[in-house]
């Protein structure tokens, strides 16, 4: 299905402190979609920039587009689990419009 989809990260909350020495994240998010016959998902990945060593992932998750596509919209808190599927208590909330 064709369209157009608006993501807004609202918020974020609980992210796991990825630096070592001032304790601040510099947390930002990438976004990437797979949509293909059977996969139609967009992948969120939250980063921690660090000056000395690059990036830190802080965690990652997939949603699932088709009730997105289905009603319009999507509103709601997002886990972040680590590496593994490891457990966090760190969210974003993500919110998404579609229009056809």
């Amino acid at each position: 299905m064709a369209g157009q989809l608006l993501i807004t990260i609202v918020e974020a909350r609980a992210l796991d402190d990825k630096d070592t020495f001032d304790g601040l994240n510099d947390a930002y998010v990438q976004f990437f979609s797979r949509i293909e016959h059977d996969q139609n998902h967009i992948h969120i990945k939250v980063y921690d920039e660090d000056d000395t060593a690059g990036r830190d992932a802080i965690g990652s998750a997939k949603i699932d587009l088709e009730p997105v596509q289905a009603s319009g919209y999507f509103d709601d808190w997002v886990k972040l689990p680590k590496l593994f599927g490891l457990g966090s208590n760190s969210q974003i909330h993500v919110h998404m419009h579609f229009q056809s």
